[in-house]
């Protein structure tokens, strides 16, 4: 499928998506113009034009189409090249247009949303319910006012002053409830919608951030100590992974055996298949291969990592705390360190770090600016991203 046949297929998926999960979503693509008139929606109203067979094919065609469009978009039915694409997409996008705050940043963001586009690469943990919804809306955006809609509630933010981040409160008036952790500073308002990494945003001594202690973890450096609802909770209450993001939706309510602790439930491949609960993962062929809960997973770091299917894009060993089955994939040895702007600092070329593995985007073929700098976290980090349309 050539690149401007995919991004319209995928536009036309999202709009469906959004319309499901986003009323804000609908002024990206359709206005009240669109609206059928009486005439349109029943020929035979008094007073309405004699109906041709044309006219009629035309809006049988047309409701055909947004019939079809129904539907919710399923990554699961793209291909590994177009999933990898739409993904390279959606962070040039979320970088330049929210900055590269926390996973905003091209390397990080990369790694997520292929676990959320690419089903082939993440069988056992597909993206549910908001984490789902967020990327979806995400994967056509062609402007900043389009990515905004999608990871900022209402597109009611508003600053209080600049220099600092902050967790939104909710609806609620309760901070530590959101999932949005925003940026105020002299270049405006920009987020971070912690939704997109499972995660929740976490009220800290310098104003907030998505998780606790990294990935699953919890701020003491150890593991989760209980399901709550669908979530890992740490024993000060604090969210550390939302398992309703992926896979079966729910976390393990107790561990399994006394040598795994609790871990995010995979979805069944109606296989029955099962395996002895284990906390480690072991690697062939750039797939990684654990057990956190009695059903057997696995995941393509090769793929995730644009390396193939190299020994090196995957490291055996315990998972990560909290169980992260995403741990294995890393490029040992790492080729990079963080991302950065190609040509000597600056140019079109964003080179993501991906887990130390590095991934070159054309910030101009994306329609966007070419690479700069970028001061994020209220001035206390610098960091790459492509420059907004």
């Amino acid at each position: 499928m050539s690149r401007p046949a995919t991004k319209r297929a995928i536009a036309g998926a999202v709009v469906a998506a959004c319309a499901v999960a986003f009323a804000a979503c609908t002024d990206l693509f359709h206005s009240t113009d669109d609206l059928l008139t009486k005439c349109e929606l029943d020929a035979a109203t008094s007073g309405c034009p004699a109906r041709t067979a044309d006219a009629g094919a035309a809006v049988e065609a047309a409701a055909a189409e947004e019939a079809e469009a129904a539907a919710p978009v399923d990554f699961c039915s793209w291909t590994s090249a177009v999933a990898q694409q739409t993904a390279a997409h959606a962070c040039a996008w979320l970088g330049a247009c929210e900055t590269p705050l926390g996973n905003n940043a091209f390397g990080a963001c990369l790694f997520q949303a292929g676990l959320a586009y690419d089903c082939a690469a993440n069988p056992s943990h597909p993206v549910k319910g908001e984490t789902y919804r967020l990327w979806a809306c995400l994967a056509s955006v062609q402007t900043c006012d389009d990515v905004s809609r999608c990871v900022l509630p209402g597109g009611s933010v508003r600053c209080n002053g600049s220099g600092y981040v902050a967790c939104l409160e909710s609806s609620g008036g309760d901070a530590s409830a959101s999932a949005v952790r925003v940026e105020c500073s002299d270049a405006g308002l920009h987020g971070e919608n912690c939704a997109l990494w499972g995660e929740a945003c976490q009220s800290t001594s310098t104003g907030g951030a998505c998780g606790v202690g990294g990935a699953t973890a919890c701020a003491d450096g150890g593991p989760p100590s209980a399901c709550s609802g669908s979530t890992l909770a740490c024993s000060n209450g604090q969210i550390a992974f939302d398992c309703s993001g992926n896979g079966s939706q729910a976390c393990t309510p107790a561990a399994p055996s006394p040598a795994v602790g609790l871990a995010c439930f995979p979805v069944d491949a109606g296989t029955g298949e099962r395996c002895m609960p284990d906390a480690m993962a072991t690697c062939a062929g750039g797939v990684a291969s654990s057990c956190p809960t009695g059903v057997p997973e696995t995941l393509q770091c090769g793929t995730l990592l644009s390396l193939g299917d190299t020994n090196a894009a995957c490291t055996s060993g315990p998972l990560g705390a909290g169980f992260d089955w995403t741990s294995p994939c890393a490029l040992t040895p790492p080729e990079c360190t963080a991302d950065a702007c190609g040509d000597g600092g600056s140019g079109p070329t964003l080179v993501g770090c991906v887990r130390g593995a590095p991934t070159a985007l054309d910030c101009v073929g994306e329609g966007l600016g070419p690479c700069r700098l970028v001061p994020t976290n209220a001035g206390a980090e610098v960091r790459p991203a492509c420059t907004p349309p």
